[in-house]
């Protein structure tokens, strides 16, 4: 894997990461009062997971560069 592709590949990485959450927040606010409970317990799961993803993955860069 070249630069280039490297490049590309983070890009998707982090038009992903913004665009779940936009997209989970855009179907709170649209969604009827009752249904956004529900949605807003999912959203902050969601939010956590990504959230955990990006220290490990800050984690693994940090760990291969040390040692």
């Amino acid at each position: 894997m070249d630069v280039t592709d490297s490049i590309r590949l983070v890009s998707g990485v982090v038009l992903i990461s913004v665009g779940v959450p936009l997209f989970y927040l855009a179907r709170y606010l649209l969604a009827p009062e009752e249904k956004k409970k529900r949605i807003a317990l999912s959203l902050k799961v969601i939010s956590i997971v990504w959230m955990s993803v990006g220290v490990i993955f800050y984690l693994i860069v940090l760990l291969t560069h040390i040692f």
